[in-house]
């Protein structure tokens, strides 16, 4: 069950604008495969390589569905691409991997070092997935 909130702490209407902007990235078939592709992979991908596990052959359409990943869900690094700590929760939130590897995404986050939260860097925050998508 989730918390709920007092009408008093309700979201300003600049956070909700932005919790929308957010979710509303990944309302793409081309994003939500571009996730997939960086949740099963073993290693971060090469631009090239990810644009050809997706299938998407205009480099361009790619690129453009990649940068909007980027703000919030993709890192990139020097390795390549890799999915973001809220990428990482959209797909264990969608269900959207095999259970083997949606447990060793939970296990790769979990236990970090002394419980702090990779997003927001406090102490077992403890927050739903949407506080942190605004936040970024």
């Amino acid at each position: 069950m989730y918390p709920t909130k007092h009408a008093s702490e309700a979201p300003s209407d600049g956070v909700r604008e932005t919790a929308v902007d957010a979710l509303s990235t990944l309302a793409s078939e081309h994003r939500i495969a571009i996730l997939r592709a960086l949740a099963t992979a073993e290693k971060p991908l090469t631009f090239s390589e990810l644009r050809e596990r997706v299938g998407i052959h205009d480099t361009g359409r790619f690129n453009y569905h990649l940068s909007k990943l980027r703000e919030r869900f993709v890192r990139e690094t020097d390795d390549g691409y890799d999915l973001g700590h809220a990428g990482e929760r959209v797909i264990l939130a969608a269900a959207d991997v095999d259970p083997e590897s949606a447990r060793a995404l939970a296990e790769a986050t979990e236990g970090t070092e002394n419980d702090v939260c990779p997003v927001c860097n406090e102490k077992e925050c403890n927050r739903l997935l949407y506080i942190h998508l605004v936040g970024r």
